[in-house]
């Protein structure tokens, strides 16, 4: 749990989540600081990317899916039948692990958002395609191509324009499940220098199957093991002097 003087953006309550009769999460609590780094580890299957997936109730889609506990953004509980699915992906982004622009241009995959929700100024969306553009630090790489496919740029690239698409729509949580797995490392790198920057103004929960990435970009850590938590604190704690064996087993390389 994080300490009662930091600003809470997401609060999690006994939060237990199935698909049909496999039981993913397991009474799962914790409390995500605002304007924060914090990554979610842990081996492949130990429920971390379907936790983050129900922070902005992702989950909902896939037949058989059932969970209870409580989710809360701003104090809002995200199950409440009067929540607004629209208005909560809007306050919770997300980046996928796989990049997945849309067919068209640049500009018109970043000020998508913003014009399927009614803005039709050019000037406001010329102003928001620009600031998300440089808030992803992709403005001096597309400014001059911004009417051309985007398809037709990198992988990172792609990745970064995701990134920028999700801030256009101005979230307050940004939610990235393996952001960078399929870039190379001065791609990844690029990713992880956008993820420091982010966090001046966001929430940011990642999850990352990569410890170094999770060491150097995360504020806090949570360890995920067979559907719970083991251990969440400090990242610099989690890493260098964690409190449970698991934890310094899985670190340390021992498993995973």
């Amino acid at each position: 749990m994080t300490t009662s003087t930091d600003t809470i953006a997401l609060s999690i309550r006994n939060l237990d989540a199935s698909y049909g009769d496999h039981h993913a999460l397991k009474d799962v609590s914790l409390d995500i600081p605002a304007r924060q780094v914090t990554a979610f580890i842990g081996p492949s299957g130990c429920g971390k990317s379907t936790f983050l997936r129900c922070l902005n109730r992702m989950n909902d889609v896939i037949p058989g899916f059932r969970m209870s506990g409580r989710v809360l953004v701003d104090g809002e509980d995200i199950a409440d039948p009067r929540t607004s699915l629209e208005a909560l992906r809007k306050k919770v982004g997300m980046v996928f692990q796989k990049s997945n622009p849309f067919p068209m241009t640049i500009r018109e995959n970043v000020t998508f958002g913003p014009r399927m929700a009614g803005v039709r100024d050019k000037a406001a969306l010329e102003r928001i395609l620009e600031r998300a553009l440089r808030q992803a630090d992709m403005w001096e790489e597309a400014k001059n191509r911004l009417d051309r496919s985007a398809i037709d740029m990198s992988g990172g690239q792609q990745q970064r324009l995701c990134i920028a698409r999700t801030l256009a729509n101005d979230p307050e949580i940004i939610l990235m499940d393996e952001p960078a797995s399929a870039l190379d490392p001065i791609s990844t790198a690029k990713i992880e220098e956008t993820v420091r920057d982010l966090r001046k103004q966001y929430t940011i929960v990642i999850v990352t199957h990569n410890l170094q990435q999770a060491a150097r970009c995360s504020d806090r850590t949570a360890f995920f093991l067979m559907g719970k938590i083991v251990e969440e604190g400090p990242t610099g704690e989690i890493f260098q002097r964690p409190k449970k064996r698991e934890t310094e087993d899985y670190v340390s390389g021992k498993f995973g």
